[in-house]
């Protein structure tokens, strides 16, 4: 019965999708796409709930009934926790995915990034463990991963173009004797410049741990990220391009690596030959459920697939955003083989929009209907948290000078990745509405041609 009831409310959510997706294939009138913007009484560039936009859930509508199924199986079996079928065959995949040997699922990706820098460094975090150089313009997670452990941070400054850790800036933060390893974050989905802080590393005999927390699929010139480094962590929480509602992995080429990391995350029992009761290493129990495995299990199987759709209209959108100087994408590296695209964003210039306030240049383009929001409004050392720390504990901190993520903090805004799991016609509402809002503040910045609406699809 209750699976009826299942099938009943999956048909249902296929119809209302269905009927969504018709009325969205046709263009928005005109009259939306200039004069008053819709936070001051104009009609908006898109209405959303005629037109919605794409999202995990309706993306994963047609497979709802195999995830069903693959919960339901992980219930009957007994089997929700140890001894982990399903989640050492996710992490074995996502591991060959990533180009690496060895996988471990964990319950966050703050957990991979903590133990996979106690696992590198071999240090049990009962006592200072040197200190680790993270870019300064991230999630906070990438600095409380290592303060965790009881490793000190230096926060460095990211290149102005890509926002992503600027090798010139980290080998000036170099402390031979106190420096041990450095993280760099794969922000937004782009990989950072790794072919130069690798070669930083081997110079002065450092550590890398991955943060690819944002860049599931993302590849560099010499291969995926999560395989470039001494580990790799990725995160599978709700709004992540692959996710399981909260997830983490690690991943490794060196065996050493793994088995430290897999005693760690399984309160100190060694991988093989050991017993329940007995345990080799300081850990902690940091394993997922069988539910969350079950679900990777089954979204992986469509996210490459995703992947292409997303990178796709990521490139549209680009194209179209040319002559709107009032929002500047950020660069692409030449180095970037594949972008994750986590999340597409852009600076935003308001000397091109009438000097319009970023808040009130968020807000008339969100009444247009377009999910546009806030980047890291802060840098990860002017965070509360890391403020009062900071003074507390002096020793564990050193802030280099951050101009490049300070501005950053001030003018980064960005789409979320399910956005791009969308339409071409998605893609040109985005940049109508950007235009028209900017249009409206500074017309004479760029008029609205008869072929800029021709490009529009009007």
């Amino acid at each position: 019965m209750k699976a009826l009831l299942v099938a009943n409310r999956i048909i249902r959510s296929l119809g209302r999708t269905l009927a969504q997706q018709t009325a969205g294939k046709c263009p928005p009138a005109a009259s939306r796409l200039t004069g008053t913007p819709a936070l001051n009484g104009g009609k908006p560039v898109r209405n959303v709930h005629l037109r919605p936009w794409a999202n995990h859930h309706s993306s994963l509508l047609p497979r709802a009934w195999s995830l069903f199924c693959a919960c339901q199986q992980t219930l009957f079996s007994g089997v929700e926790g140890l001894p982990q079928p399903l989640a050492k065959q996710f992490a074995q995949q996502w591991a060959e995915y990533c180009g690496c040997r060895y996988g471990l699922l964990l319950p966050h990706g703050t957990d991979a990034l903590r133990i996979g820098l106690a696992a590198v460094l071999d240090h049990d975090g009962l006592d200072y463990g040197g200190e680790v150089i993270v870019p300064n313009f991230s999630f906070i997670a990438s600095a409380a991963a290592a303060l965790d452990r009881r490793f000190g941070v230096a926060f460095v400054d990211v290149d102005p173009e890509t926002l992503l850790l600027d090798p010139k800036r980290v080998e000036d933060a170099v402390l031979p004797g106190k420096t041990r390893a450095i993280v760099p974050v794969h922000l937004f989905g782009q990989p950072a410049d790794m072919t130069s802080l690798r070669a930083i590393a081997q110079k002065y005999g450092l550590k890398i741990v991955e943060d690819a927390a944002q860049a599931h699929g993302s590849v560099w010139e010499t291969g995926p990220v999560g395989s470039l480094g001494d580990a790799g962590g990725f995160s599978f929480q709700s709004f992540k391009n692959l996710t399981c509602g909260e997830g983490g992995a690690l991943t490794t080429n060196d065996e050493e690596v793994f088995e430290r990391a897999y005693s760690m995350h399984n309160v100190g029992r060694a991988r093989i030959n050991t017993g329940r009761w007995e345990h080799f290493s300081l850990g902690w129990n940091c394993r997922p459920t069988e539910y969350q495995a079950a679900l990777l299990l089954q979204r992986f199987r469509s996210f490459k697939g995703q992947q292409m759709v997303r990178r796709r209209n990521v490139l549209k959108l680009r194209e179209f955003m040319e002559e709107i100087p009032c929002v500047r994408p950020l660069a692409v590296h030449p180095g970037v083989r594949q972008h994750g695209v986590h999340m597409f964003v852009v600076r935003y210039s308001p000397e091109h929009c009438a000097g319009l306030r970023v808040e009130d240049f968020l807000r008339t383009v969100q009444s247009e209907g377009i999910p546009i929001y806030r980047a890291y409004e802060a840098t990860i050392s002017g965070q509360p948290a890391m403020q009062k720390l900071m003074a507390q504990h002096p020793d564990y901190f050193r802030l280099l000078p951050t101009p490049v993520a300070d501005q950053a903090a001030n003018d980064t805004l960005y789409i979320p990745q399910n956005i791009f799991l969308g339409t071409e016609r998605d893609m040109k509402d985005i940049a109508a509405a950007i235009r028209k809002v900017q249009n409206h503040y500074a017309p004479r910045v760029v008029a609205l041609t008869s072929k800029g609406l021709d490009e529009l699809g009007v």
